[in-house]
């Protein structure tokens, strides 16, 4: 994981899987461990909207329990990488 104040108040972060290729059916999901979660509460705790703060959020996949399975459009397009998961 990681974090960058990028401008005043405002902060991206970044998640990683913690889990990679074990799912059964699928390898674009990111599951996060406790500690990596911990870490996000701390950040957002530490960085509150109540005092301006604005936090974006990025992962390779959406999480697990997220509730989003399916992006309508290309989300990233590179000179490696081409994933659409729109089917």
């Amino acid at each position: 994981q990681f974090s960058r104040l990028i401008a005043d108040k405002t902060l991206l972060v970044g998640m990683t899987s913690t889990v990679f290729r074990d799912a059964e059916y699928t390898s674009h999901e990111v599951t996060i461990d406790d500690a990596q979660m911990a870490w996000f509460e701390e950040t957002l705790k530490t960085h509150p909207a109540s005092e301006g703060w604005q936090v974006f959020v990025f992962t390779h996949a959406p999480p697990n329990g997220s509730g989003l399975r399916v992006l309508q459009e290309n989300h990233v397009v590179n000179g490696c990488c081409w994933l659409n998961h729109s089917n």
